[in-house]
Parts: C-alpha cells; structure tokens; sequence
C-alpha cells in the first residue's frame, strides 16, 4: 500500500466554473483517486476553492457584493458541480479556513527565518484617480512578447509569459481605465534563485512527465530563476507576519499552492488523528500528484518545489522549529513526483476566460447533458497533450457513437437476450481463451496507463474490450443455435465481458458502473479492494439477472 496525494488547482472564486475546469483538472483527477483507492493505495485528494486574490476583488466590486458573501457563493456552486459529476474529493476546502492561514503564515516566517525573504523598495503602479496601489490583475496593456492585448499585468493568456506590470506596454488602471503612475513602494521578495541549482538536479528526475510539461519547466530553468515578490498592497488576503508588513497580505501565487499541505493537514484533524497528514508528506514511499492546467505549470513544477526546498531547510538543526500542526517528525516535505498538466479547452481558438466571458459554463453542459456523457467526454477528449477545440456537436457524436452504438448497446443486447432466451437465468460455463485474453489485456493495460496518468487512451482501452465484446456476440450468434449448453456458453461469456466493463467503468464513470451492477443484479461495491483484475459474476451453478434496461439514450 502506498500513500497518493493528488492535489488538484485551487479555482478561483471569481465567477462560475466553466467547462475548462473540468477539461483541465477535475474529471481526470477522480479517474486517478478512485483507482488507486480500488488497487488498495491509501488516498488524499484535496482542493479547495481560493478566495484571495485581485480577480476576487475586482468581481466583487463589480457585482457590488461583499467579498466574504461573493466568494462563499463561488464555493457554493463548486460544491455542487462536483456532486452532480460524482467527484469525490477527500476534502475540499477554502483559503478563508483558519487552518489555511495559519499553515500559509507558518511558512512566511520560517522562510524568512531561513533567509530566503528580502525587503526591497520598488515603484507599483498607483492609481492616482482611485488613490491606490494596483495589484497586478488591476492592469492591463500589450504584452511585450508576443503584442497580444489585453495582456494582464501577471500573465499573458496567449503567449504563457509570466509578466510584472512593469513589463506591459501601455498599461491601463481596470478600475479607473486611466494611465498608473509608478510610485515607491516596500515588498517582501522570495529569492528563488538561491535555488536553481537544486530545482534542475531535480527536474532533470523528471523523465516520465507530460513533454510540454516538461519543455516548458525547463525553458523557465533556462532563463533563470529570480527573486518573486509574495507581498500585495490590498486588503484582502493573508496579513504578512513580519514585522512592517502587516498592512500587506500574502501574495496568491506564493499562498494558494501551500493549500495542498494545508488541507493535507486539516483533513487529519477532522479525521480525529493530527499527525496523519506525515504520512502523505514525509513518508518516503509517498507520491503526490498535483492536476492542474497549463497555465499553472510553472507555479507547481518549480514555485511550489522551491517553496518546499526553502522550508526544508528548517529540519537541519537539532530541533523542530515553528512547527506545523500536528508536526511531530524532523524529517523534510515531499516534493511533487509529478505534476499532470491538462493543455487548454478553447473555444473558437481562444483560452476559456472567465474574466473575458468567454467560457460554456459547467453547470449550463449539466443541466443539457447527463454526468455519465459529460465524464465520457471530458476523459475521452482531455486535452493531454496539446490544445482542443470545444464543440456541442462532438459530445453528441460521441454519445451516439461510442456510448450508445458500442457500449451501451452491447449490454442492452446481450442482457436483454439472457433475459428472453433464459428467462433472466445465467448458467455457470467455462471462460473461453480469447475472450479471458481480451479482458485480461483490457486490465493490465489500463492498469499500466493509469498508473502513468493517461487517461483518454486508457478509456479507449476499455471500448476496445467493448468493441470485442459486440464482435463476439455477432460471431456467436446464439439466436442461430438450437444446442442449448452451446447458448448458454456463449451467454456465460458475453455477460462476462459485460462484467469486465462494469468493473472497468468504476474510476471512469461510477454511475454507469452502478447502473450495469444492477442490471447484473450483483453488489457494486462488494469487490474487495486490491483488485483490478476480472472477478467471477458468480460462483453458484445457476445467478438470475436484474432487469435490462438502456444505459444511455440517443441524441438528436
């Protein structure tokens, strides 16, 4: 047994989640949990909504709503999106909790402890009409990289480049549309650079992650790593607990990723054990898996590791300084052992965008199309490697091609079959080579894919042995014998590939998966754990099925 963390991206509370966020992250992210929770591993899955941060703010101002009531809203409708697609997060939590910021305010002070914060004096944009200073989500301009505009003053969504507001060409105030001046500030700064050497003997361990993952993170080594700035001049947030910093808060890109350990952390207190969140993060043997999207590459393959590296630090002395709750091992944080990064979902060419307006909301896909198809879809068409399009059109050819014609179908037939030929009775018969070949290859090479994190190929894997299966049943043709103990061979094992994919489907879709139990007329959940392997429907002489009906219907 192995302990997984799987740490998927914090959404923002900025407005309803799109369909982007579960292309990039929150499907697939179940897929992996509930495997390992079947092959026996001991698993955490955490999230949680992020509350800080100017895009909060900025909605919320707009909306004319308290902040506290915006983003409590936002974590709401979250909730609620992952129960309906039968997400099952180990804890999903907020960066309001009391248990966030103490953790994200722990770290604060031991990385300045450590040495690894400086103060520095610089010029932030100030907005002379609103008489404040700009957070860099508050500007707006041309990015210096690839002249896409509107570039924000942290990112550009076309290009990928991390930017400061200093670097856009004609910055412009989001809250006043005016032209910032720059004046004199003092920040608190992360020196990152004093890692880059161990961060690139550690990436270079990283030969198995996703190629653009692994390009990306690397073209970023290359160019170097620099001091980052963690404080922000706004109210909203973590206060800084350092000493001329309090008015300030803890900047979001250095507070959101310290989440996963955070809610690691609160799930054993609620739990009822403190010291359990050791297990996933200083057990050796652990591995943590963090889902994320593209445009979070940089900040979990290297800001985060840089973060854990720097606060490791604090376990080379002899004693267990400013501990985190329930600390009770001198023993350093594990790092990422890989980040599982998702391209975009675009529409129209373009990156999803809350802010721009250019998304199809989750909750909309919901209320249009079933959480089995949605599941399907967002597996079958992740984006794993490179950019897709998004279109209504593919979710209904992919219903009615794969889901109904060939998966759908051959259960339907082939129960209703047993159920007319045999009145519903499955007489016990042997399991025919080729097909304990095709289910046992069905097994082992998805097992091998999702242990790698490869999900879509993975899934097709499963309707090859669907595919087989139809092949089978079309060759056997039953319906042509008279040799009742031939029939009742060729029904023994057309229901065992049915039984195959129902113990399949469990990671993918565990709705359908419960849907073809009962058709079976078996328990969907009395399979023992440790197992990924094709187990009997029945070892009486004689089992009696459910009642056949569609699993899934046909679009128009």
């Amino acid at each position: 047994m192995k302990h997984i963390l799987i740490g998927v991206s914090w959404p923002y509370t900025n407005g309803p989640m799109h369909i982007g966020h579960l292309a990039g992250q929150n499907i697939v992210c179940d897929v992996f949990a509930r495997f390992h929770r079947i092959v026996g591993n001991k698993v955490a899955m955490v999230s949680g909504s992020d509350m800080h941060g100017t895009p909060i703010t900025t909605k919320a101002e707009e909306k004319g709503v308290p902040v506290e009531e915006f983003v409590e809203q936002g974590h709401q409708s979250f909730l609620k999106i992952f129960e309906q697609l039968s997400i099952k997060f180990d804890l999903f939590t907020k960066t309001r909790a009391p248990n966030h910021i103490r953790v994200a305010q722990n770290f604060i002070t031991v990385l300045s402890e450590q040495g690894f914060l400086s103060r520095k004096k610089t010029m932030q944009y100030f907005d002379t009409e609103k008489n404040r200073f700009l957070a860099d989500r508050y500007i707006e301009g041309t990015c210096p990289h690839c002249g896409y505009t509107p570039a924000r003053g942290d990112q550009c969504d076309t290009c990928g480049h991390i930017l400061s507001p200093q670097d856009l060409i004609n910055p412009i105030s989001k809250l006043s549309k005016s032209t910032p001046i720059l004046k004199e500030t003092e920040e608190l700064y992360f020196e990152m650079g004093k890692l880059q050497k161990q961060l690139e003997q550690y990436i270079e361990t990283k030969k198995d992650w996703r190629k653009n993952t692994l390009e990306f993170t690397k073209a970023w080594l290359k160019e170097g790593l620099h001091e980052k700035p963690i404080s922000r001049d706004i109210g909203w947030g973590i206060p800084i607990p350092i000493k001329d910093f309090e008015q300030k808060v803890i900047y979001v890109w250095f507070e959101a990723v310290i989440g996963y350990l955070s809610a690691t952390i609160e799930l054993a207190e609620l739990r009822g054990n403190p010291p359990e969140w050791e297990e996933f993060w200083k057990d050796n043997n652990a591995e943590h898996y963090y889902f994320i999207a593209k445009d979070n590459i940089p900040f979990h393959t290297l800001f985060w590791p840089a973060q854990l590296l720097a606060y490791n630090t604090k376990y080379e002395g002899s004693v267990l300084k400013n501990p985190l709750p329930g600390e009770t091992l001198k023993k350093s944080l594990n790092l990422p052992t890989n980040v599982v990064a998702n391209m975009y979902l675009n529409i129209k060419g373009e990156k999803m965008s809350k802010s721009k307006g250019t998304q199809v909301l989750a909750q909309d896909l919901l209320d249009k199309f079933s959480p089995e198809l949605v599941r399907y879809f967002f597996i079958r068409y992740a984006p794993e490697n490179h950019d897709l399009d998004f279109n209504f059109d593919d979710i209904k050819t992919l219903n009615n091609n794969e889901l109904v014609a060939t998966l759908g179908n051959y259960i339907y037939r082939v129960l209703s079959y047993v159920k007319t030929r045999q009145a519903g009775k499955l007489y016990k018969s042997e399991l025919l080579p080729e097909v304990e070949n095709a289910i046992t290859k069905a097994f082992l090479t998805t097992k091998q894919m999702l242990e790698k994190a490869v999900f879509a190929s993975s899934l097709m894997e499963v309707m090859t042995l669907a595919q087989f299966g139809n092949q089978y049943f079309n060759n056997a043709a039953p319906w042509k014998s008279t040799d009742e103990k031939e029939i009742q061979k060729v029904l023994f094992n057309a229901t065992s590939i049915v039984k195959a994919l129902q113990l399949l489907l469990r990671p993918y879709i565990p709705s359908f998966s419960e849907k073809i139990a009962a058709m079976l007329n078996i328990d969907p959940h009395l399979e023992a754990a440790d197992t990924w392997k094709y187990s009997p429907i029945f070892d009486q002489k004689i089992h009696e099925i459910g009642e056949p009906t569609v699993p899934i219907k046909k679009l128009e």
